[in-house]
């Protein structure tokens, strides 16, 4: 009996799908702006009362099998098969009327061909079918749970790669955004030590620090390079918002409030590329700004110290912390190629401030600053398994201020630079921290000789000859060391190879931003649908979210995020979701079904009709509402 049951209702609906073009009852059409209009039928179909029947107990017979065992193969044999080409054949007829129990369901054009490799579902709206005989059912063609288990994975790839970063790149700015999100204890004493134009403070020289069970009623500071005091802190400024890093220098007392704007304007103000004429690196609102160079913006004094503002970069660690051990100064030599593309870096940030007639002053590898490129991009892998960094010269302007009244030549201080640059070269060609007053003071010629010769005869072993020519060129301490033009022309070639690798992480950068980008297309889209959606009240309507065009964003809300199988369980598929959204944002005029919760409604609507409906009550709420304060 069973056999025949199933056997009988395949036959009704084969005829049913022969004949579709003339089932049209009196079917209900919704228009934008006009509510729902009577269709005339074109031709009535007459069905026998014993098909009726039996496609009614094929039905109720259907659901009761989706609700025991939906996705399961228990079911008589070939079962999943016949349903799947009964719905590929709905979704490919045209838009046609089928009277159901409750409603009236309306099939809409074919499926766009995002949908076609799914072949066997097609997604309905998000009304649950019931066990219960006395009410309304509406069947639905949702994949099965099996179905969706295998697939989940790529839904979940799609939602990845569409809406968001890859998850190693999420993860690593997610890493980045908690970094600059800490703040110190409320009651820690060193709150004291940021001046009040600054806010949210938080110490960046002991981290380990910051927690509230290691505060104390004292304020430790570490002596920095520079000879005095230092305290770092990373702030948030309460003029612009902007985060800082903020560096307090005590017990200088030969630092004045016209030493430190006559450094300023040297630094910040500093327009001296016209007479030579190469190009300006000072930013559109003044300031020297070069991409291998921390930015400084300002100087001041306050509290009996000095402090110093330059731009705050999450995640960076110095050359030292990076590649040495902190304590012993030892590390490991590195491969050829990344110092190669650390050394380009340095070279365009050196050139960029002695073509300002500036100093850097600060080229040692507790003073460089490195952070890691994006760890999901392949451009950003380096040799060995070395990820990429990006290299930046810090605390420029600190020393010229602090040292002032030393009135050293610029050719001098330029000189020094190049030293000091051919000692990182040579730290990172032999593993050991090396520092240009290690070498140059206090020994005479032939002690600074007898210290390079076996750094030299390492390098000339281990490098190739073109990296010895540039280490011996900034070392040799019987000659002047070669000028920052002269360095770079000798490497040229060289900079091709970071060029090229620059080259491929704007593309990258730029395949990341499209996924952003899209995804703020969708959240522009979900906060209107938020705004409008169930709102409980506006003005003296009542009902002004339950009725007219705002009843089919309620509809459509339901079509997107509340859909559901058979059995009534949750579908949570995230292509569904990004392809209604890109529609809807694209007016597309793909129909869809959208059906009551009851299931007594099924409304047949495109994409562009849901559009307008939403645009139209976007923008009366947004005539009606309270006028936001501004922020100035």
């Amino acid at each position: 009996a069973y056999d025949r049951l199933v056997s009988a209702s395949f036959i009704i609906m084969d005829e049913i799908t022969d004949n579709v073009g003339g089932l049209s009852l009196s079917a209900k059409e919704w228009r934008p702006g006009q509510g729902f209009a009577t269709t005339e039928p074109k031709a009535k179909a007459s069905v026998s009362p014993l098909r009726t029947a039996l496609s009614t107990a094929g039905m109720r017979e259907s659901r009761q099998m989706s609700a025991g065992s939906a996705g399961s193969e228990g079911g008589p044999k070939g079962w999943n098969n016949v349903a799947s080409d009964r719905s590929t054949s709905w979704g490919d007829s045209s838009s046609q009327a089928i009277d159901v129990k409750g409603g009236t369901h309306y099939f809409g054009s074919a499926p766009s061909p995002s949908w076609e490799s799914s072949r066997h579902y097609h997604h309905t709206s998000a009304a649950q079918t019931s066990l219960n005989d006395n009410t309304s059912h509406t069947n639905t063609t949702i994949p099965s749970h099996h179905h969706h288990q295998h697939h989940r994975t790529s839904h979940r790839a799609t939602l990845t790669n569409t809406l968001s970063l890859p998850m190693e790149e999420y993860h690593h700015y997610r890493e980045l955004s908690l970094q600059s999100a800490q703040e110190m204890d409320p009651n820690d004493p060193r709150h004291k030590a940021v001046p009040p134009s600054f806010c949210r403070a938080y110490c960046l020289d002991n981290q380990h620090d910051n927690d509230a069970t290691s505060n104390n009623n004292t304020i430790t500071q570490q002596r920095s390079s520079f000879g005095y005091p230092t305290s770092l802190f990373r702030v948030t400024s309460a003029t612009d918002g902007n985060l800082y890093c903020l560096r307090r220098i005590d017990s200088v007392r030969c630092v004045s409030h016209k030493i430190a704007q006559t450094v300023m304007q040297q630094w910040l103000l500093s327009d001296n590329n016209a007479s030579n004429g190469r190009e300006k690196h000072n930013s559109s609102n003044g300031g020297f700004d070069h991409p291998g160079v921390v930015r400084w913006y300002k100087c001041f004094l306050s509290q009996r110290a000095v402090f110093f503002v330059h731009r705050y970069h999450a995640g960076a660690v110095t050359l030292r912390e990076r590649f040495f051990d902190g304590t012993q100064g030892q590390g490991v030599p590195l491969p050829e190629s990344f110092i190669w593309s650390c050394l380009v870096q340095l070279v365009s940030a050196v050139r960029a401030v002695h073509g300002n007639s500036l100093a850097a002053r600060t080229l040692q590898l507790n003073h460089i600053l490195c952070t890691q490129e994006n760890v999901a991009s392949v451009a950003s892998s380096g040799p060995y398994g070395l990820p990429k960094m990006r290299l930046r010269i810090n605390c420029v302007g600190i020393v010229d201020v602090l040292e002032f009244e030393a009135r050293k030549g610029l050719e001098e201080l330029q000189n020094a630079d190049m030293r000091a640059l051919g000692c990182i070269l040579l730290s990172m060609t032999t593993g050991m921290e090396i520092n240009a007053n290690d070498i140059y003071r206090n020994n005479n010629l032939q002690q600074q000789a007898q210290i390079l010769v076996e750094y030299f005869q390492f390098v000339q072993q281990n490098y190739s000859r073109e990296m010895y020519v540039v280490v011996h060129s900034l070392l040799n301490p019987n000659a002047p060391p070669s000028n920052i033009r002269a360095v770079g022309t000798s490497m040229a070639m060289r900079a091709f190879d970071e060029l090229d690798s620059a080259h491929g992480s704007i593309d990258e950068h730029s395949t990341a931003l499209l996924g952003i980008y899209e995804s703020g297309r969708a959240l522009r889209l979900l906060l209107k649908l938020a705004y409008v959606n169930e709102r409980p009240e506006f003005g003296i309507d009542k009902n002004w979210s339950e009725s007219g065009d705002c009843y089919i964003l309620k509809l459509f809300r339901d079509f997107v995020f509340h859909q559901a199988d058979g059995g009534g369980r949750p579908v949570m598929d995230a292509g569904h979701v990004v392809s209604s959204l890109n529609k809807l944002d694209a007016a597309d005029e793909e129909k869809i079904v959208l059906t009551s919760r009851d299931g007594k409604n099924v409304l047949v609507v495109s994409f562009a009709d849901v559009a307008w409906c939403l645009e139209k009550a976007y923008q009366e709420l947004c005539s009606n509402s309270v006028p936001i304060p501004s922020m100035a």
